[in-house]
C-alpha cells in the first residue's frame, strides 16, 4: 500500500509539474507577437460616428426623459461636427447641426465639448473603432456608446 501512495503521490507531482509547463508554453506562445496597443492621441478619433442614447434633465426635484440620435464626423486634429435629433419631454427637434471639440489622452480618455455648453468625459477602444461617454452638465443624466461607421471625415 505504501509503494501505491508514492507512486500516486509522484505522480500527482509528475502531472503538477507537467501541466505548470505547458501553461507556460500555453501562454508565452500566446503572448509572443503581441505588441501592446499604441497609446491614443487625437487622430485616434478619425472617421464618422453613429449614437443614440436617452436620460433625463432634472431641475429642482422634477426630471423630464430625453431622447437623441444622430452621427458626429471627428477630424484626427481635436474637431467634429456632426447632426442630431433630438427629443425632449415628448417635444421633437429633427436635423441639428453641431460642432464641437475633443482631447483625447494616451491613455485612451478624453474630453469632447458641444457648442461650448455640453460638456462629457469619454473612454476609447484603444483601435478607435467606439467608445463611451457620459455627460459631466449638473442637472443632465445621460451615457451612451459610439460605433465609428466610416474611417473618414469627408465634409
Amino acid at each position: 500500500m505504501s509503494n501505491r501512495i508514492r507512486f500516486t503521490r509522484r505522480s500527482m507531482i509528475l502531472a503538477a509539474a507537467l501541466l505548470a509547463g505547458i501553461t507556460g508554453v500555453l501562454v508565452s506562445s500566446a503572448t509572443a507577437g503581441t505588441a501592446a496597443a499604441p497609446p491614443c492621441g487625437l487622430s485616434t478619433l478619425k472617421g464618422t460616428y453613429l449614437f443614440a442614447g436617452d436620460g433625463w434633465s432634472i431641475s429642482g426635484t422634477g426630471a423630464v426623459p430625453l431622447a437623441f440620435a444622430g452621427s458626429e464626423r471627428f477630424d484626427g486634429a481635436g474637431n467634429l461636427k456632426g447632426v442630431s435629433s433630438t427629443n425632449f419631454n415628448g417635444t421633437p427637434s429633427s436635423h441639428n447641426a453641431f460642432t464641437g471639440t475633443y482631447t483625447v489622452a494616451s491613455d485612451c480618455s478624453g474630453t469632447f465639448t458641444i457648442g461650448g455648453t455640453l460638456h462629457f468625459d469619454m473612454y476609447l477602444d484603444p483601435n478607435g473603432d467606439s467608445f463611451v461617454y457620459v455627460q459631466t452638465d449638473a442637472g443632465t443624466v445621460s451615457a451612451t456608446t459610439e460605433h465609428r461607421a466610416t474611417r473618414t471625415s469627408v465634409g
